[in-house]
């Protein structure tokens, strides 16, 4: 009978969550299908209307479906653009826990230690799904201690269980790439949310985001308290400012808006280009300003990787939108894996030919980021792309970035920013370099595969008997494969050389790029 309860509690959570998604998933086929038919560019404002009340089920459905539902909020390849928004616009502000459960887990958790914490307010400053927030102090000094849910583990394991099975009996009801897209997406989601809900993880991101800004940033970041910080506990400094958002508040301290502005996109994009880690989370209210201006950041549960590859690809991406080149960008999506080599590369030119047909006369640097976004949105859902999950961790951390940039400079624009940085910092000659590098390799991996097949033609030529052929005419074989060889070998080397003479001139190009910009 213990073994059967587990059992009809998930049924019973099968229930309810048959109720509230059966209607919304099915919405949601109907208006892919119909947004994947309909001319380009136009809005359906009943789509819009669909996708809020798909958002009022995540949000009724709890914590694993709010956090969930920022996830796909940044994977324009399973949604129309009307859905992008609303649920962009999904935010993790759940009412906490009672405190007599939280303090149950803050005992177990700490011990003894639960005793150093002095004047604990029981009134959480902050409540998300997955955790909650309180003050206290601790030898003398103010804290945040941060404790995660009760029983939340528990629960996403249930939700997701659910979730899965209700993914495989909807199969037939979608197409494979929709089906595959979608259950990559709950995989990678099953994988990563359990990282928010260990602090341990958390308070390491911490530690490392400060160690690779520390002296290139005015930014504060809370320093952990370890003697306090366990998988379910966080204790760290805390640190109060003025909340990002707050116009007026910012105003009245001083605080040169348009100049913070930048250098919180410029901090994003460092951290994105230069370092190994990148906070991949920066909503509202985890950004905050000091009173001198500096920035606090907060939240370090969600963060993303680029491997460097990627981060340059990332790079000709970029330059492919600024110069308004469809091949580069289609070269770039290759490259990340991010759009299928079995793709009709034609028609996704076409179709980003026609996307920014609608943006000719507009200057690229003077476009924003959800204009670009939305060039990609348009393509993504069209084709069957793979977004790897850096890539999708990035797309929600530039739409935040610009979202709030936009508040407090009306002015703002991404791509300009991001091409000042490009040209002053020296990347354009690392992408250059990085560029010719990989052009480099592919060619030398062509002819090597050539070369592998002399060998097999050799000994078919040899094996080739002529009765009526001389003897003079038997040695042509080998002298047509002689000669394979020598202009294979003076290929290559042709090759070696042309390569060099390119970097030499990447670096001088980067080099005068660099001066110039200066």
């Amino acid at each position: 009978m213990a073994d059967e309860a587990p059992l009809r509690g998930v049924r019973r959570e099968e229930i309810r969550v048959i109720i509230k998604l059966l209607p919304v998933f099915r919405r949601y086929l109907r208006d892919r299908r119909k947004a994947r038919n309909r001319p380009e560019g136009e809005w359906d404002p009943k789509l819009e209307a669909n996708a809020r009340k798909a958002v009022k089920a995540f949000i009724e459905l709890g914590p694993t479906f709010i956090k969930l539902g920022q996830i796909i909020s940044a994977r324009p390849d399973l949604m129309p653009n009307e859905y992008m928004v609303p649920f962009q616009d999904l935010q993790d502000r759940v009412d906490p826990a009672p405190f007599p459960e939280v303090e149950k887990v803050l005992k177990e958790s700490l011990g003894d230690k639960y005793s150093l914490l002095q004047d604990f307010n029981r009134e959480a400053i902050s409540g998300a799904s997955l955790g909650q927030v309180y003050t206290a102090k601790f030898s003398g000094r103010d804290v945040a201690v941060k404790v995660v849910r009760p029983g939340v583990e528990r629960l996403l394991r249930r939700d997701l269980a659910v979730l899965k099975r209700l993914l495989r009996l909807a199969r037939k009801r979608m197409e494979n790439f929709l089906y595959l897209s979608i259950s990559n997406v709950v995989e990678d989601f099953s994988y990563r949310v359990f990282d928010e809900v260990d602090y341990l993880k958390e308070a390491s991101n911490m530690e490392r985001i400060a160690h690779n800004i520390d002296g290139r940033e005015k930014v504060v970041i809370p320093s952990v308290v370890r003697d306090l910080t366990t998988k379910d506990v966080l204790t760290m400094d805390l640190i109060s400012g003025i909340k990002i958002t707050d116009v007026q508040g910012l105003k009245d301290a001083g605080i040169d808006l348009k100049s913070l502005a930048y250098r919180l996109d410029l901090i994003f994009i460092r951290m994105l280009l230069k370092d190994d880690i990148f906070h991949a989370d920066p909503h509202p209210g985890n950004v905050s300003v000091t009173n001198e201006g500096k920035i606090i950041l907060y939240d370090f549960g969600m963060v993303g990787t680029l491997d460097a590859g990627t981060k340059f690809d990332l790079l000709s991406l970029y330059m492919g939108m600024l110069e308004s080149d469809p091949d580069v960008i289609i070269d770039a999506l290759l490259d990340m894996n991010a759009l299928s080599p079995a793709a009709n590369r034609g028609v996704i030119r076409k179709s980003i030919e026609m996307t920014m047909a609608g943006l000719r006369g507009v200057r690229m640097e003077t476009r924003e980021m959800q204009e670009i976004l939305e060039i990609a949105n348009n393509v993504i859902f069209e084709f069957p792309f793979r977004l790897p999950r850096s890539l999708v961790l990035y797309m929600r951390m530039s739409s935040l970035l610009e979202g709030i940039c936009r508040q407090l400079d009306p002015d703002f624009r991404f791509i300009a920013v991001l091409s000042q940085i490009l040209y002053r910092e020296g990347e354009l000659q690392q992408l250059y370099a990085f560029q010719l590098s990989r052009f480099a390799k592919k060619a030398v991996q062509s002819i090597e595969k050539g070369l592998d097949v002399l060998p097999l033609l050799k000994r078919r030529l040899e094996n080739q008997e002529e009765p009526q052929k001389n003897m003079a005419d038997r040695r042509t074989p080998a002298a047509v494969f002689m000669g394979f060889v020598f202009l294979a070998s003076v290929y290559v080397l042709s090759l070696n050389l042309v390569y060099g003479v390119l970097m030499a001139s990447a670096d001088l190009a980067g080099f005068a790029a660099l001066m110039l910009s200066r």
